[in-house]
């Protein structure tokens, strides 16, 4: 008799069981692994072993899991590189595990990755879930991110994040875009983008 296919629930249940019991050895007890963002970083005696789990599971509900909780400041410096690997390396079906890679990249976002950001926001075969990278590049001072981030406002898969995070960066370095990259957004489908155009305008008109 053939032997069935384990479910997605047992898998992650194997690979998240000895994290939980290596986790309670530190007098930290959880059910399941989202469960140790509460705890930030008292986590940080047993990154080694997320990132590891990190770069080698299978399971998409752990690694998910795994990338909120290592989306965090304590775990920046272990984290990085293996979160902008397991990003390049996961396929964009299901969504949801890219772009919690995707969102726990952009709240490390800093110069240090800008190349790497740069990259990847710009590489359309990552499909949406560059959204969040395109949004992390907002909180970079790197100089090349504003030529960047006009550049991916005619990226239909990006445009309106790269709208946002233009804006971010234009308030910080008070170096003016011209409006005319902006205005089209007005007529956006999107009443958030339509928003972010409106108060983009307002910003500029304000710097001159």
């Amino acid at each position: 008799m053939a032997h069935e296919a384990p479910s997605s629930r047992e898998t992650y249940l194997a690979a998240a069981r000895p994290l939980i019991e290596l986790v309670a050895q530190h007098g930290v007890h959880v059910h399941k692994i989202v469960e140790l963002r509460r705890y930030g970083a008292r986590c940080k005696p047993f990154v080694g072993a997320l990132v590891a789990e990190l770069e080698r599971t299978q399971s998409r509900e752990l690694l998910e899991e795994l990338a909120s909780v290592l989306g965090a400041p304590w775990a920046r410096e272990a984290a990085m590189e293996p979160l902008l690997a397991r990003f390049r390396s996961t396929p964009n079906s299901p969504p949801s595990t890219k772009a919690a890679l995707a969102q726990a990249l952009e709240f490390l976002a800093d110069d240090d990755v800008a190349t790497e950001f740069i990259e990847l926001a710009r590489d359309r075969r990552h499909g949406n879930a560059r959204q969040a990278l395109v949004a992390g590049l907002g909180k970079l001072d790197a100089p090349e991110v504003a030529d960047v981030l006009v550049e991916l406002l005619d990226d239909p898969g990006v445009g309106g994040h790269a709208l946002a995070a233009l804006a971010k960066v234009v308030e910080r370095s008070r170096e003016l875009v011209d409006s005319t990259l902006v205005k089209p957004f007005l007529r956006d489908g999107r009443p958030w983008v339509r928003r972010e155009a409106k108060d983009f305008l307002q910003l500029l008109d304000r710097l001159k």
